[in-house]
């Protein structure tokens, strides 16, 4: 089960494209692994005939968090293929639903932080949301793009894979159950989260399998002791993690070629716009409006029309960093932007148009954006104060997080020795220090400093670090790299076990 504080805050986004807190995957992790299981009459359970599945059933089964994320983007059909390919028995999977109620395959809850779109999935038409291009797309590019859960459950059966669904929204969980009698795939579920499962859980047909164990929160998933002591360990049959291969090869399995060619070769193709961009003037116009910046909403009106304006300030500053305005106009509103970002007391609008902003002034390389990055990381502003959630007990500047969550991603593409100095910096931040500035970043400040700093010294200083969710980023990081002289010798010096994960390509 998901619990609701992640459908809440979608927290998660943050471990990859906005990758997440360990803090927060550990939370989901442990409610995943205290699932019930449930195991109704055998005689009244349908099943595809398909020994794959019954024999994985009976074995440690390998779940992949999201899909095999470290070779596609999460939640596509090529990240759930590599994953299998890897070895993994199944996926776990988050289904929401299009606004002409297609069942799709997509994780946050809002669009912001992989597309670039705003708005929620129930928003759109699927084909709408076709149109809308990933912002980190990875190996696949322009055929990376939201599969139909159809889609989806075509490709586990193809594989015999299992299957976590971790339903984001309520009432879909018939829709859901009727697809699964339609396809025939009711054995193939093997995990459901208990929040949101409904008629999914109370069918006859439903065989839960438990967790043994979570590998994903901090990376243990390439740490063989914790891999071993997770297989070890007392009741359960399951294991979910974010890399399969570790666990593969400790149960003898092995990998096979992983595929270069898109599972279903349609391509994003952005929407065709009949209306024109505004200018950079009006752009800058509508950034700068923003007077009630500092002004939190409190009716349900006042709550909505805040949300528009928010969203409108957040397009306009992306619209600048598309048109590749570099005046010092644009450069000024935006940075007033991210320092008066706007306050709403739900955590999906405040300071949306700050984050905007910011990732704006890095695709534009404008000059004060590593001071800026450091005022935003940093920032523990007494203003949010109206807009904390008490139910969360969390530190005030964790409201800050939509902004906070953009900063180390965009900086992988600001290189220099102030961007490493920033890094470095957060990376010496005792666990107390970092968690009163925001939810803990340390994965995020590693990769940034190893992706501008590809050198051998950087790699073992991080795959040395006190850390292990920094060491283990450090360690796939690497491996992505293995082929190269500087990544092939840190693996060797600091993290030889990890070379056995290495896939020649």
């Amino acid at each position: 089960m998901i619990v609701a504080s992640e459908q809440k805050m979608s927290m998660q986004s943050w471990k990859r494209k906005w990758p997440i807190t360990w803090c927060l995957a550990l939370a989901i992790y442990l409610n995943c692994s205290t699932a019930v299981e449930a195991v109704p009459d055998e005689s009244v359970v349908a099943v595809t005939g398909d020994p794959r599945v019954a024999a994985q059933r009976d074995d440690i089964q390998i779940i992949c968090h999201r899909g095999a994320v470290e070779f596609a983007h999460e939640n596509t059909l090529e990240a759930y293929r590599a994953a299998f390919e890897l070895g993994a028995d199944g996926n776990e999977i988050d289904i929401r639903a299009t606004k002409d109620g297609v069942l799709v395959c997509f994780h946050d809850d809002m669009l912001d932080g992989l597309l670039e779109a705003f708005g929620d999935v129930s928003d759109y038409n699927l084909d709408e949301l076709r149109h809308f291009r990933f912002r980190e797309p990875g190996p696949f590019g322009e055929y990376c793009r939201i599969p139909t859960l159809a889609e989806v459950f075509e490709l586990h059966r193809q594989y015999g894979g299992l299957m976590h669904l971790d339903i984001k929204r309520p009432n879909l969980d018939r829709p859901i159950a009727e697809l699964l009698t339609r396809m025939n795939l009711w054995d193939h579920v093997a995990y459901c989260n208990l929040e949101n499962g409904g008629a999914i859980l109370d069918d006859s047909r439903i065989r839960l399998c438990q967790y043994k164990a979570g590998l994903y929160p901090d990376h243990g998933d390439v740490f063989p002791d914790d891999i071993s002591e997770a297989l070890q360990r007392p009741g359960g049959s399951g294991v979910i993690v974010d890399d399969p291969r570790g666990v593969a090869l400790a149960l003898g399995r092995k990998f096979s070629k992983l595929s270069r060619e898109p599972v279903s070769p349609i391509s994003v193709a952005p929407q065709q716009k009949h209306e024109k961009m505004p200018s950079e003037e009006e752009l800058i116009a509508i950034v700068r409006d923003a007077g009630d910046w500092s002004r939190v909403a409190e009716s349900a009106a006042e709550t909505a029309a805040s949300a528009q304006r928010i969203v409108a300030r957040a397009r306009a500053a992306e619209q600048l960093g598309m048109l590749q305005a570099t005046s010092p106009e644009t450069f000024a509103a935006l940075e007033e932007r991210v320092r008066k970002r706007s306050l709403h007391k739900d955590w999906m609008y405040c300071g949306l148009d700050g984050a905007m902003a910011f990732r704006s002034l890095i695709r534009l390389q404008a000059p004060n954006s590593i001071e800026l990055a450091r005022f935003a990381v940093w920032r523990d502003d007494p203003a949010l104060q109206p807009v904390v959630d008490p139910r969360w007990k969390s530190p005030r500047s964790w409201a800050d997080f939509r902004l906070k969550s953009v900063v180390f991603p965009a900086l992988e593409r600001f290189p220099g020795a102030a961007t490493e100095k920033l890094c470095r910096d957060y990376l010496a931040l005792s666990d107390e220090d970092a968690r009163q500035i925001g939810p803990p970043q340390y994965e995020q400040a590693g990769k940034v400093l190893l992706v501008i700093n590809p050198q051998t010294e950087t790699a073992i200083e991080l795959l040395r670090h006190r850390l292990k969710v920094v060491r283990g980023r450090a360690i796939l990081v690497c491996l992505s790299h293995a082929d190269e002289p500087w990544a092939r010798t840190a693996l060797e010096k600091a993290a030889p076990h990890a070379l056995a994960y290495h896939i020649n390509q």
